[in-house]
């Protein structure tokens, strides 16, 4: 009796099509939020806001994952089991798939990529990759050490997160419905998703890594509850009755300048700007629930001029489209084939190109149908097909091979690492808080004087402190953990402050971001020569990091500076430590014990160089 009530509540009038609803349009949503996901992750520095399409894709979850719910329960078909069975359905195959041939491939192409996979596979398949991210502290703007294909799957650890919970959100809220009213059920969700969206804009902090805001499911699950409670809102009401040309008018004048307003906050709304932190995230968000409501109002057009060919294939592909991106952008990225002409459109082609396979090989899968039929040009794509899943399953073994034989080093690896920068560290602040009083030692003094040299880094640097303590007595370092270029402008300015920034500076930036190829990192590089002077000695130690993409335009821009300024000279650090990978940890970017005797030893030798010479040629 009670469940024959709350079915008559939740029916709303398609009574053709029970539990199998369709809302035109939200294909085409889909397009614009996977056109911005990846051109973020093929061109961040140019389309800063892309990241956006995920809060896109979270409102769209939410609002079918109720909407579909409230539609079987009103037709009385609504199952837990069936309802995980679908969900399992459809996302474990393309994931597996996509999971398993990538490692393969890097099997043989990065091996070094996938060397201590496991953890990272089995927190993106058991739904918790996000927190495992937010615990590994990987910086999604800036990542350094944790560099991954997989990096991009923090959004599948929410998204199975959500899953496994909205059973029991909507039993709760068909209960609420029932005793309650439907407003009092909505209003209740409603409230949720209000909490949750609270607590970005709380937990910021200037200057604070954003890893556990931008990660964290209770700080994102504010768009999909969103999504929910619009869902369950259209689920609960018939047809909606025409309305004048004026409203309309106003709808697709809304409907234009937020389509707008979502394109220019790609190009514009940066990650790291506290905006995006302290409102600008929700008000993107609210700005994509509104976008929903009026594609899905079946008064207007909009969802009939969204349901183009083009829109229709790639927001049905946009799951395998999400999936691909990130192995194959960091494949090209790792082996240096973003150096290759037009290589954005040839990443583009490959990522489409396994989707179609991926995507026909999960039908093949789930539902038991074959991608082609049983005229010619159908059987040459069904060979097409046997030979690149023949070739698949080949590389899907070596990935299941890859997996099992992963290693465990990296995360003691990193907290050894971890460890002896803090220990560098400690000693830095004790030495430093006395060097006031501290004397030069006689054998800083050769044939060209390097007192007073101070040094600025980042991590490179510190974990070669000791060593170019010993090499440069009596210098004064600071360096510290990610530190960008910006944060050696404040480095300058707190040495010159305290009486310490000498004639001969040192400087090791770039590992951990870009310098270069954006006017907003320049700015920042020459904002810290503006400020060290045409009259100071500045030797810029170039970066080694090959799986970063901005290595090679931080090093060229080094160089550029180096042309411009003639005070500035490069410190070759890349061209030594390429031809002695062995002098690095595993992580592939500081140096071990004799990595850094043999970097201070650089650093030293190219300044007594250039001093030298400069001093022979005023002589």
């Amino acid at each position: 009796m009670e469940k024959n009530h709350i079915t008559g509540i939740l029916q709303h009038g398609r009574p053709g099509l029970p539990g199998k609803p369709h809302i035109s349009g939200l294909d085409g949503l889909r397009t614009l939020a996977i056109a911005g996901v990846t051109l973020f992750h093929m061109f961040p520095d140019k389309i800063q806001g892309g990241y956006l399409g995920v809060s896109l894709f979270f409102v769209l979850t939410g609002y079918l994952l109720a909407y579909t719910s409230a539609e079987e329960w009103a037709a009385g078909r609504f199952s837990v089991l069936r309802y995980y069975r679908k969900r399992i359905c459809r996302i474990y195959p393309s994931l597996l798939v996509v999971l398993l041939t990538s490692i393969g491939v890097f099997h043989f192409l990065a091996p070094k990529a996938i060397e201590a996979v496991r953890p990272e596979v089995l927190s993106v398949v058991l739904g918790y990759n996000n927190w495992w991210q937010i615990a590994q502290n990987a910086d999604y703007f800036t990542r350094l050490t944790n560099t991954s294909p997989f990096t991009h799957l923090w959004f599948m650890g929410i998204e199975l997160q959500y899953y496994l919970l909205w059973p029991l959100l909507f039993f709760l809220y068909t209960v609420i419905f029932r005793f309650l009213g439907r407003n009092f059920a909505l209003a209740l969700l409603a409230v949720l998703a209000v909490a949750s969206a609270g607590l970005m804009p709380l937990l910021y902090t200037p200057d604070m890594d954003v890893t556990r805001l931008y990660y964290g499911t209770d700080t994102r699950v504010y768009a999909l509850l969103f999504g929910a409670v619009m869902g369950l809102y259209r689920s609960g009401r018939a047809a909606a009755s025409s309305r004048g040309i004026g409203w309309r008018v106003l709808s697709y004048c809304t409907f234009g300048f937020l389509a707008g307003m979502t394109i220019a906050s790609y190009l514009l709304l940066d990650g790291q700007n506290g905006f995006t932190y302290q409102g600008g995230m929700l008000l993107m968000t609210a700005a994509f629930c509104i976008l929903l409501g009026l594609t899905a109002d079946s008064r207007l057009l909009l969802g009939e001029l969204l349901e183009l060919a083009v829109f229709r294939w790639i927001g049905r592909r946009s799951y395998g489209i999400f999936l691909w991106q990130y192995p194959v952008i960091y494949l090209f990225s790792h082996m240096g084939w973003t150096e290759l002409p037009f290589y954005a459109l040839l990443e583009l082609l490959i990522i489409l190109l396994l989707t179609v396979w991926s995507d026909a090989l999960a039908d093949c899968v789930t539902k038991r149908r074959l991608p082609f039929g049983g005229s010619r040009l159908a059987l040459v794509r069904g060979l097409c097909f046997f030979l690149i899943t023949f070739s698949g399953v080949v590389f899907m073994g070596y990935g299941c091979n890859g997996v099992a034989a992963s290693a465990e080093y990296k995360a003691s690896d990193q907290a050894e690492l971890q460890a002896k920068l803090q220990e560098n560290a400690a000693d830095l602040a004790n030495q430093q808080a006395a060097a006031g009083d501290a004397q030069v030692p006689e054998a800083s003094l050769q044939q060209v004087n390097l007192n007073g040299a101070v040094c600025i880094g980042d991590s490179v640097m510190l974990g070669s402190a000791k060593a170019l303590q010993q090499t440069l007595p009596g210098c004064y370092i600071d360096a510290e953990v990610s530190r960008y270029v910006g944060g050696g402008l404040e480095a300058a300015q707190a040495m010159q402050a305290q009486g310490r920034l000498g004639n001969i500076v040192v400087i090791a930036l770039g590992t951990n971001g870009p310098i270069a190829g954006a006017e907003r990192y320049e700015v920042q590089t020459r904002d810290l020569l503006k400020y060290l002077g045409p009259d100071r000695h500045i030797f810029w130690v170039n970066v080694y990091c090959p799986e970063l993409k901005w290595q090679n335009t931080n090093n060229a821009y080094i160089e550029k500076i180096a042309a411009e300024h003639g005070n500035v000279t490069v410190v070759d650090w890349y061209s030594l430590i390429s031809r002695h990978p062995e002098w690095l940890v595993r992580d592939g970017i500081h140096p071990n014990d004799e990595g850094t005797v043999q970097y201070a030893k650089l650093i030293h030798d190219r300044m007594v160089q250039v001093l030298s010479e400069e001093k022979t040629m005023d002589s």
